[in-house]
């Protein structure tokens, strides 16, 4: 199989790079508290940066208008969490779930290109990096086992 390099001018549009937390209790003032970002001038003063909830489930999250890069939100996003690992090991203690999304609208033929060096800098934090992706126009691709009915 020969693996071609990806065109960055084709890879995925509307980039986010997040932490997810779901389970009970969870919204972004539980998310902004046991990070303590709702004091840090480094997160206040991010643009693209945000946190979001919604019923059991908040993100921090960075988009793009910080980075279009996956590596530029990823680092960010690390630089926040890294310091605050004991944090992170605590929501996963008390039974939340906690991982890194990066999610984005991705076509045919599109990529999206992450460093060993980010990867590595991820899995430092020791929670799941998982990747959702959406299509433009709202139809998922075509299912290639759909003719069995």
């Amino acid at each position: 199989m020969e693996m071609k390099p990806v065109n960055k001018s084709n890879s995925w549009a509307e980039l986010t790079t997040s932490l997810v937390v779901s389970g009970r209790e969870v919204d972004d003032a539980s998310l902004l508290l046991e990070f303590q970002l709702a004091d840090s001038e480094d997160f206040s003063s991010c643009e693209g940066a945000g946190v979001y909830s919604g019923p059991g489930w908040a993100t921090l999250t960075i988009d793009e208008r910080h980075s279009k890069s996956a590596d530029e939100q990823a680092a960010r996003l690390i630089r926040f969490l890294g310091p605050r690992k004991p944090a992170l090991d605590a929501l996963k203690k008390a039974g939340k779930s906690v991982k890194i999304d990066m999610s984005g609208i991705a076509e045919s033929g599109s990529g999206l290109c992450v460093s060993p060096k980010v990867l590595a800098d991820l899995a430092e934090l020791e929670i799941p990096l998982t990747f959702t992706t959406v299509r433009a126009s709202g139809e998922d691709e075509e299912d290639p086992l759909a003719w069995l009915g």
